[in-house]
């Protein structure tokens, strides 16, 4: 099923849906991009959550479990369990994976996606 792309306000919008406590959740992938305005959209919303976190979405959706340990949320959201501890950084009033630590994950990817990202990475590391 094609679903649009998100914007940095929808994607603020569908963050803000989910009602969690910004210490139990962190945005990555994408979305992390897309609030740092290194994209301009995001097909949907990632995020990592802590145990707190995971057992709150429990009880406001039916959670779906797929085979690579994920979860997914509903049609625009899914998420996993990890705390990030060490991993993440404030954002406005989100936590976002580390840049640092996303741009190691895309260079040990194999998914042409995320090698389409590398350079718009590297480029924002950079210049900030």
């Amino acid at each position: 099923m094609y679903m649009e792309r998100m914007k940095k306000e929808e994607l603020i919008k569908l963050i803000d849906n989910l009602n969690l406590d910004k210490e139990d959740f962190v945005v990555v992938s994408s979305g992390a991009l897309v609030l740092r305005g290194i994209m301009d959209t995001a097909g949907d919303l990632d995020i990592t959550v802590t145990n707190i976190g995971l057992d709150y979405l429990k009880t406001k959706y039916d959670l779906e479990k797929k085979d690579n340990g994920w979860y997914k949320v509903n049609d625009m959201v899914e998420c996993v369990l990890d705390n990030m501890e060490g991993k993440k950084e404030l954002l406005g009033n989100y936590y976002v994976q580390d840049i640092n630590d996303y741009l190691k994950f895309l260079k040990g990817s194999k998914r042409e996606k995320d090698k389409l990202r590398i350079p718009l990475v590297e480029e924002y590391i950079r210049t900030r």
